[in-house]
């Protein structure tokens, strides 16, 4: 939406021949099915999957995250504290980032929230900030208020 060049964003799926990866593609957006290929590439890092598929793609991801790296998960229900114990046998300080964010973002008139783990300071919740306010609005919350939003983004722009 702006704020980063499409050529920019690299995304990894293990079916590229989704419409929606055709789509993206068309955009510019660079694919690939590796999700270490993504990493190795990349500073933000999306986890943008079902939650039980979350440890498996941090066990996979874990080795090449470094300090560098913000992983924001948009998994419901996946705490920061398990993602940063997963992450944590790989990087001592893994900067993790929770949000849950609605469809309205398709339009740029979302809502997310967000709540910055233990090792993710001010700038990283700034810069995800920044992102997500390109598709609508953005603010941190408390964690524990994720789960509450997420009932109510998930079913409130039906209304």
């Amino acid at each position: 939406a702006g704020v980063l060049a499409a050529h920019k964003i690299t995304a990894s799926s293990p079916d590229t021949d989704l419409p929606t990866v055709s789509g993206l593609r068309k955009m510019g957006v660079n694919f690939t099915v590796s999700n270490k290929d993504t990493v190795k590439s990349s500073d933000v890092l999306f986890l943008a999957v079902k939650p039980p598929i979350i440890p498996f793609i941090l066990d996979e991801v874990g080795p090449d995250i470094e300090a560098r790296h913000i992983v924001v998960s948009c998994a419901a229900g996946v705490t920061i504290s398990s993602i940063e114990k997963k992450l944590s046998t790989f990087c001592p300080t893994p900067k993790v980032i929770r949000c849950m964010t609605n469809t309205p973002v398709i339009v740029r008139e979302g809502a997310t929230v967000y709540a910055t783990g233990t090792h993710a300071d001010v700038e990283d919740g700034k810069l995800l900030e920044q992102l997500m306010a390109s598709v609508g609005f953005c603010t941190e919350v408390e964690e524990d208020l994720i789960d509450a939003v997420t009932g109510l983004s998930g079913s409130g722009p039906a209304y």
